[in-house]
């Protein structure tokens, strides 16, 4: 009724009236109380990740599954070039390294000194979600933080040198390639990397007799470094002859590294469908090779991952590489440095390991 107060129910509340009029909470009230503070926080933190979710699942459907977002940083999200991207999932990168290095790698000797420069570096990514593959070559020239260290691995400190050097401060074995792993790493915005692989001079005869023989056409002048090499000839190169194909750049051709990347490139290319040839008729082929390599070779991957490289390169689709191009200038000492281009760098990285989003 109009002008009547309206009676206000309790239910199941048994509350007594202070002196003062006001209501006093039962133990049972109390209980019941404190049991609805512990919950409240819990049901807004399940709001709270049902409403990120359906920002993920409205907005970035292709980037995430609901396992995904929950094990992972929904804001990892990064702007290269412009272009506001999310490093993809399941993303594998393995370092390659040809190091300037004759013998057996545990052959005794009383020091390092230094002598173990890379002039291959080869970062191979996989993408296990896409099942594809690529050789991406970086020149050994390439200017990036190189840190300097002693034989133990100590940090003497760093400088802005040539890439190809980070390899020879160290031990020349682990220290010396994880130190290379840390300035191609760091070159590429810090892109973890998840091994690597470093094969001294000797690997490349090795290489070239279990492929039976590559065939180039010689496109430089190697009359001083091997006459048997004759320019503008097809041949079916030795396993000496592919060494001073591969290896030599002195008194070769201009004498420059690009020149040696760019036979490196065709070598490389024309081995490829003798290695794949050989694969697919024997699945145990890449880990013979592996083997046969071992006394020239420091490594951290381990069988699994052999394994699992052999299967990327024999059923995945093989990528072509982007190129990281910039400035060459030549220092003081006659050193050829070559200035990454900073929009090449981040292109490069934004094709290799992320997708815009």
């Amino acid at each position: 009724m109009k002008g009547q107060r309206r009676r206000r129910v309790r239910v199941g509340v048994d509350r007594r009236r202070s002196r003062h009029g006001r209501t006093r909470r039962t133990e049972e009230d109390i209980k019941r109380l404190k049991k609805k503070a512990l919950i409240f926080p819990a049901v807004l933190a399940v709001l709270g990740i049902l409403l990120a979710v359906m920002f993920v699942v409205v907005d970035n459907t292709d980037y995430f599954s609901l396992d995904q977002f929950l094990h992972r940083d929904l804001y990892n999200v990064v702007e290269l070039n412009g272009v506001r991207c999310r490093r993809r999932t399941r993303m594998k990168s393995y370092l390659f390294m040809g190091v300037d290095a004759r013998g057996k790698v545990d052959d005794e000797r009383e020091e390092y000194k230094g002598e173990g420069q890379c002039d291959v570096l080869l970062l191979v990514v996989v993408d296990q979600n896409a099942n594809t593959y690529t050789v991406f070559p970086i020149d050994r020239n390439t200017v990036t933080t190189v840190r300097a260290l002693e034989e133990d691995g100590s940090f003497v400190g760093q400088l802005e040198e040539q890439i190809a050097l980070a390899h020879s401060t160290g031990d020349g074995k682990e220290i010396s390639c994880e130190n290379a792993v840390y300035s191609v790493s760091h070159l590429l915005y810090d892109q973890p990397i998840d091994g690597y692989l470093a094969l001294n001079m000797d690997c490349i005869g090795i290489i070239n007799h279990e492929l039976g023989g590559v065939t180039v056409t010689i496109e430089d002048d190697f009359s001083e470094a091997d006459p048997s090499l004759k320019l503008g000839e097809t041949v079916k190169l030795t396993d000496e002859q592919a060494v001073h194909y591969i290896h030599d750049r002195m008194n070769v051709g201009d004498g420059t590294n690009e020149g040696r990347m760019r036979r490196q490139d065709q070598y490389l290319a024309n081995a490829q469908p003798i290695f794949m040839d050989k694969l697919m008729k024997d699945e145990t082929f890449f880990r013979s090779l592996y083997d046969s390599l071992g006394d020239y070779m420091v490594t951290s991957l381990s069988g699994k991952d052999i394994s699992k490289l052999a299967k990327a390169f024999r059923s995945n689709e093989y990528l072509e590489p982007p190129k990281i191009t910039g400035e060459t200038s030549v220092d003081r000492f006659d050193t050829i440095m070559l200035t990454p281009d900073e929009e090449s760098v981040a292109a490069a990285v934004l094709e290799l390991f992320y997708e815009e989003v």
